[in-house]
């Protein structure tokens, strides 16, 4: 026989079993188990609670309300007078709401109400507000009474339409009127008949009572349990709730803006854990609480399966990099996804050797030969060229270091062709393989390299930035053994080659090359440029002080300190040069022209880095950022455009606009409209001379710092100039000088 202890724990069982099955909705089972434990009433009535729990559980499906009637009808003998009276009303309650039509029912509850709420208490001044002794339907009516209720003194209450959160300060039976203090409607009346149609109870541990409060409780949460604070911010502005409006809600009053990175990408991994939690990887960054409760595993396959090859394959990488059996589940089932992607694009695209290459690395190296059996599929022009198309810093290098094992009768042509290729990453990854196994080949490149720079102009560039850095790569020992005077010199014909390329070709071909050039010559303090210049004669410093006066393709401020440090170094220069009225530190545009340079600092802060942010959120929350491509390369693009813009904001710090008054009748300058003669041709040209940023020779403007700009400046009508062009030299005249900004000049 049990003793009253094994009884209580039998009942809890019990009531645990009752809660399982509604879930479940297994009703027959249900009642089965519920009329067995009604065998002993004593313990029944003890755990009333836990039945009425149940029952009310069966009550909020329609649907099912009506199943919920008997079961209720089975705890009245058990309801003795012993009983909490509140127990009791909660089962009239609930057979009111199984059977709205038995009027027993409903005086039976109302008679017990007014017996426990005399008639000036607040409680009955709810019960006649809500109609329940006449109402037509008693269920309504008694759903509006228990809103009713929640309106009691001290209740936190909530005004959608702009008063904002509060709490009720008491209730006048008598004026039957509740009296609330919002924060923007202080010691308000409202008649009770119109308080639920004003405001909204919240629950005391809601997010908007707590917030109420000071937020004391909700900073506690923070730390010590994050999770339910998220739960908090999802049941009170929806579900599923974008990640913007979750930080709009906690950041300042929570959590200091300082900190918000950190707390956020450890309560992500938190809300994953628990299974119940879908948290969004990419844009609109949504956070989800599911009904049913799904492994971290399980949403990786989840996401992995419907996502677009990008996303599908950083998950790839994410769950590849596994420690032991972790996610093991996840890998063969992602794996057998990319085994498909191998063979699909004809066998032939990138995609198919990034999946292998994510097989490879989940396998832990054990499938070469899967690996070595798609790249059999290209030849060696084609392998070199998808391998440019590759993602990923880690998925390049790794794809180089393949291709002795992979491709072993042509891995050193491959290799040779991906150093003199566009991508920085294979071209490093090609050095340390061919220093390693071919140290032979690497010096013969680099060699022909450095006697010819224009044959792969990044290369050069890569490689002679490595040498200024003091890369301990052995291969650079051909840089070494160059003077700085000699690697000058070189890095000059490239510039000269590149202006020439420009000026038949179009200038965005090669913007990117020109910026390593730039890069290089103004690296730190100049102290690549100001070495060779240092070891040069001083008509060596003549001839560079004319090339760069001659090229257009350096940005101007850059090419104006170049310059100048050719005239401290070879003072004669100052004496024969004329030079210019303006001054070298500042930058001459136009109002327009200067806008245009705005609109493209905007561009900069308001679209493209925000942007770029964006893209480093979604890329660090797949975690593991060592190996993660996709941040690396947005940290790599962040990184380009801050220094883009901070270039920009000098230069702009530094603009001068250029105005009427500044231009000058008799002579070219600053403002002018220049009309030339060619004297070979007789071709005619007109110009406006004005700044960097107006525009280009093809818009029928000169840039006053370019050559020609230069060579005009200070001439007069008449006179006859000689200038030195890439396809030769010609001669034009100058017919006339009017002013830009004089329409018939």
């Amino acid at each position: 026989m049990q003793g009253p202890a094994e009884t209580t724990q039998s009942t809890e069982r019990t009531l645990a079993d009752l809660r399982k099955l509604a879930a479940e909705r297994n009703w027959d089972r249900l009642e089965s188990v519920w009329m067995d434990a009604l065998e002993n009433p004593q313990q029944a009535a003890q755990h009333l609670t836990g039945f009425l729990d149940v029952a009310e559980v069966i009550l909020s499906s329609p649907k099912d309300a009506s199943r919920a009637g008997p079961l209720l009808e089975l705890l009245l003998p058990v309801s003795t007078d012993s009983a909490p009276p509140q127990q009791v009303l909660r089962i009239y309650a609930g057979l009111v709401r199984a059977y709205p039509s038995k009027k027993d029912y409903r005086a039976a509850f109302a008679e017990r109400f007014e017996r426990l709420h005399p008639l000036a208490s607040p409680e009955r001044v709810f019960y006649e507000a809500s109609g329940f002794a006449t109402h037509q339907n008693p269920a309504a009516a008694l759903s509006r009474l228990e809103k009713l209720l929640r309106f009691r003194e001290g209740a936190y209450v909530v005004h959608a339409s702009g008063w904002g959160v509060g709490k009720v300060l008491a209730v006048d039976p008598f004026l039957k009127q509740v009296r609330v203090d919002l924060e923007h409607k202080k010691d308000h009346r409202i008649a009770i008949d119109a308080v639920d149609s004003i405001l909204e109870p919240l629950p005391p541990d809601s997010f908007l009572a707590l917030s109420h409060e000071g937020g004391a409780e909700l900073r506690r949460l923070r730390e010590e349990d994050p999770v339910r604070l998220v739960s908090m911010l999802l049941d009170t502005f929806g579900n599923p709730l974008a990640l913007k409006d979750i930080k709009s809600r906690l950041v300042p009053a929570v959590i200091e803006p300082s900190g918000w990175n950190k707390w956020w990408n450890r309560v992500k991994g938190a809300l994953r854990d628990t299974g119940v939690f879908r948290v969004g990887d990419r844009a609109p960054y949504t956070v989800e609480r599911l009904q049913l409760a799904v492994s971290y595993e399980d949403e990786l396959v989840h996401t992995f399966l419907r996502a677009e090859w990008p996303q599908a394959r950083q998950i790839a990488r994410l769950v590849a990099r596994r420690n032991a059996n972790e996610l093991e589940n996840a890998w063969q089932k992602i794996r057998e996804r990319l085994l498909s992607v191998s063979n699909s694009s004809g066998g032939r695209g990138v995609n198919v050797i990034e999946a292998a290459l994510i097989i490879d690395r989940g396998d832990g190296g054990k499938s070469k030969d899967f690996l070595r059996s798609i790249l059999a599929r290209f030849s060696s022009q084609d392998l070199s060229t998808v391998f440019q198309e590759l993602s990923g810093a880690e998925e390049q290098r790794r794809a180089v270091e393949s291709l002795p094992d992979t491709r072993p009768d042509d891995w050193e042509e491959i290799t040779s062709t991906l150093f003199a290729g566009k991508k920085d990453t294979l071209r490093d990854a090609a050095v340390d393989l061919l220093e390693k196994r071919c140290p032979e080949k690497i010096q013969s490149l680099l060699k022909d390299l450095v006697k010819n720079p224009k044959a792969s102009p990044e290369a050069f560039c890569f490689m002679l930035q490595s040498h200024i850095e003091g890369s301990s790569h052995s291969s650079l020992e051909v840089f070494r053994s160059r003077g700085p005077r000699e690697l000058l010199v070189l890095v000059t014909d490239l510039l000269d080659h590149l202006q020439h390329l420009a000026e038949r070709r179009g200038r965005l071909s090669y913007k990117e090359i020109v910026r390593r050039v730039e890069d290089i010559l103004g690296q730190g303090d100049r102290r690549f440029f100001l070495d060779g210049l240092k070891a040069m004669s001083s008509e060596d410093r003549r001839d560079l002080y004319t090339r760069l006066v001659r090229n257009e393709s350096l940005l101007p401020q850059l090419k104006g300190a170049l310059l100048q440090c050719i005239l401290e170094a070879e003072p004669s220069l100052v004496q024969e040069k004329e030079l210019p009225p303006w001054e070298e530190d500042c930058i001459y545009v136009t109002a327009a022209g200067l806008e245009k340079r705005k609109d493209e600092f905007r561009e900069i802060m308001e679209v493209k880095l925000p942007k770029v942010f964006e893209d480093i959120g979604r890329a660090a929350a797949f975690g593991d950022l060592s190996e993660n491509a996709e941040y690396t390369s947005a940290l790599e693009e962040r990184d380009s455009l801050t220094k883009r813009a901070t270039k920009i904001k000098a230069e702009l710090d530094k603009a001068t606009i250029i105005v009427p008054d500044m231009v000058r009748k008799d002579r070219a300058g600053l403002g002018s409209r220049i009309h030339l003669v060619n004297l070979r041709t007789g071709d005619k040209f007109v110009y406006s001379v004005l700044g960097p940023w107006d525009g280009s020779p093809e818009d029928g403007i000169l840039n006053y710092l370019s050559p020609l700009g230069r060579l005009f400046h200070g001439r007069t009508e008449g006179e006859e100039v000689e200038a030195q062009l890439p396809g030769g030299t010609e001669m034009y005249k100058l017919a006339k000088i009017g002013s830009h900004f004089e329409k018939d000049s």
